[in-house]
């Protein structure tokens, strides 16, 4: 399909469109890694309804991870609500971004319609919504978003609920492992994103995780992710934009 055609498209069709480019390897990723989830949670002393309702309130694995294994330690509610929101704090600045992408104060939504569609956001639809934005004009942006972020939360919650219950037909190692499907498939989409930035991002972030864990730790992950994707922003707004420029 050429690009010329998504600009005739209306809101109906790019929501379809978007539901199509879901279903095609993206909603299957995240459902198997949801069960994997699921798996811990039971082996952390969730009950079903538990697990599900982690899945439909917090959605982010690792804020959901961290969840299940605090609970399993005996942690107080408190520490439990800090630790899940300290370990979805990286998702502020995908729902900014997200947020710029299609622009969403154009739409002239309610404060609590802006919070209802961004609770659906992932890394999995952040990602595509950047691809997306490649070939859809800005105004069809947020029906994309809602075709695609909808179907895959669906497959997400199926996921959790069918993982509860493979631990009596799976081996838990093997449940475990399925966890990192989606972290895999997007950095792949990542590695062959258009744009140099983000996939320097990667690089600068993974190279730097393991040299900054010596000194501190847990938190090596947020501040190789926030120093790699600083550097890249950087690289991208001046760096870049120097090169381009013609010399005098």
């Amino acid at each position: 399909m050429s690009k010329s055609i998504y600009f005739q498209l209306d809101a109906r069709q790019t929501r379809l469109n978007a539901m199509i480019d879901a279903l095609r390897a993206p909603c299957y990723a995240l459902c198997i890694t949801m069960a994997g989830f699921s798996a811990i949670a039971r082996e952390s002393g969730f009950d079903f309804m538990m697990a599900l309702i982690t899945s439909l309130g917090v959605w982010g694995m690792p804020g959901q991870v961290a969840f299940a294994s605090l609970y399993s330690a005996g942690a107080t509610l408190v520490i439990i609500f800090v630790a899940v929101s300290l370990a979805n704090m990286r998702m502020l600045l995908m729902v900014i971004s997200a947020a710029d992408m299609m622009h969403l104060k154009s739409h002239h939504l309610p404060v609590w319609k802006r919070v209802f569609w961004m609770q659906f956001l992932a890394i999995t639809a952040w990602a595509h919504l950047g691809f997306a934005q490649q070939k859809y004009p800005s105004h069809l942006l947020l029906p994309y978003y809602q075709g695609f972020s909808l179907t895959i939360f669906t497959f997400g919650i199926l996921g959790t609920a069918m993982g509860f219950f493979l631990t009596d037909l799976l081996p838990l190692e093997l449940l475990r492992m399925v966890i990192f499907v989606t972290p895999i498939y997007i950095l792949l989409l990542i590695v062959n994103a258009r744009h140099k930035a983000n996939r320097l991002a990667v690089v600068f972030g993974g190279t730097l995780s393991p040299l900054l864990y010596p000194f501190v730790g847990e938190w090596a992950i947020l501040l190789a992710g926030f120093i790699g994707g600083t550097l890249a922003s950087l690289y991208g707004r001046f760096i870049a934009k120097w090169h381009r420029e013609p010399v005098a």
